[in-house]
């Protein structure tokens, strides 16, 4: 492959769960049959042609598989444009996991994408960029090809010793595998583009570089705005037509990864440990982690039923909607404007769930009311937790 500037691999995290995504908002997107707003931000990239290679949590395809299967159809219609990567099923904070939990969400997230997609590339994005090295060497032992890293994710002296290009990341016991780490600031620049309707600062970037550009960024961003399927197709159609987008598995036979034995003595050769601060920013939700630690321990005696409720527990995202603030911006509320307004994409009360979740899987609560009330509720995070009940039972 030749190094030039208009190389893009665009890789987008896709997680349901989302602190900031409601569960009624998204089970709204969900409905509408092959004319559903989700089934209509897939089809932004099939208008402009853009390939892109999703990031789907497991839960995410069980909710589109149990609510609006056509979004499943219209991805393997399209896998000119669309491919899958290896996600767990539930987007969860691996800092806290045991060999056992871990394994499991990684089993139950590989399955639903056998099941769905038939193939996926074998390349593992980490939930939060949170990945231990006992994990990697697990990775490693169950095949896995690759990682990611994302070096804005991190302070700064472990940003700056992060290598800026592909390389092998050690794990325990001396096993190795290519990490590819991504361009951050491409992350800020879509951002600008679905808020401001254009894709000026996504095309600075891309064309100021000489190398190839691997690029992330959460799929949901533009869930959260007002006209978030038109800002996302508008920045799709602003793309300079030079930017030639590649599919991960495309560009996989022509990246060369840098041996570990030739990194920088003040590299970083092993997978960096990610802050938990902003998870624990005012540690209301410790209890709550406390009590997913003593559960996770019975893990192996779980019931099927008890399994899928314990992966709704463990979503990163429980603790973001208690402990992270609101996302306050700015953004053009019309494309036609000619000024920017304040905006704030509202944390929703995800806590809740989890805390209900919990609650119902460590019998807290009375057994037979629990059992009732989610065979008869009708709220939004118990539709879900049902669908992907049912879903887990072929699973699991």
């Amino acid at each position: 492959m030749p190094k030039k500037n208009n190389y893009l691999i665009d890789i987008v995290n896709l997680n349901a769960d989302a602190s900031c995504l409601s569960s009624k908002w998204w089970l709204k997107m969900l409905k509408g049959k092959a004319d559903s707003y989700f089934c209509n931000w897939l089809k932004a990239y099939i208008k402009a042609g853009k390939k892109v290679s999703l990031g789907i949590t497991g839960a995410t395809i069980a909710d589109i598989r149990m609510h609006n299967p056509e979004a499943i159809d219209l991805i393997n219609k399209h896998r000119d444009l669309f491919e899958v990567i290896l996600r767990p099923f539930a987007h969860d904070i691996a800092l806290l996991r045991s060999k056992e939990g871990f394994l499991l969400n990684l089993d139950a997230g590989t399955k639903t994408l056998k099941k769905e997609f038939g193939k996926f590339v074998n390349y593992f994005l980490p939930p939060e960029f949170m990945l231990t090295n006992e994990q990697l060497y697990l990775l490693n032992r169950q095949g896995v090809a690759g990682t990611f890293i994302n070096a804005s994710r991190f302070k700064t002296e472990i940003k700056d010793r992060l290598p800026d290009h592909p390389y092998r990341v050690k794990g325990l016991m001396n096993t190795e595998m290519n990490c590819i780490p991504f361009t951050g600031a491409l992350t800020q620049a879509y951002l600008h583009g679905i808020h401001y309707f254009n894709a000026d600062n996504w095309n600075r970037l891309l064309t100021k570089s000489n190398e190839v550009e691997f690029s992330w960024r959460d799929g949901e961003s533009s869930f959260f705005v007002p006209d978030g399927n038109k800002r996302e197709l508008a920045w799709l159609k602003g793309e300079d037509k030079n930017v030639q987008r590649l599919f991960l598995s495309e560009a996989l036979g022509k990246v060369e990864f840098d041996n570990n034995k030739n990194l920088k003595e003040n590299h970083y050769h092993y997978y960096p440990v990610h802050s938990f601060t902003a998870w624990m920013k005012e540690f209301r939700m410790i209890g709550f982690i406390q009590k997913i630690v003593q559960a996770e321990m019975q893990l192996e005696d779980f019931t099927k039923e008890q399994k899928s409720t314990w992966l709704q527990v463990i979503n990163s995202d429980i603790l973001s909607s208690i402990e992270k603030d609101s996302p306050r911006i700015k953004i053009m509320l019309k494309e036609e404007d000619s000024a920017s307004s304040d905006y704030t994409i509202w944390r929703c009360e995800r806590g809740v769930e989890g805390e209900e979740f919990l609650s119902i899987l460590t019998g807290n609560v009375n057994k037979q009311e629990a059992k009732q009330y989610v065979e008869k509720s009708d709220v939004h995070h118990i539709l879900k937790l049902k669908g992907r009940q049912k879903y887990l039972e072929g699973i699991l």
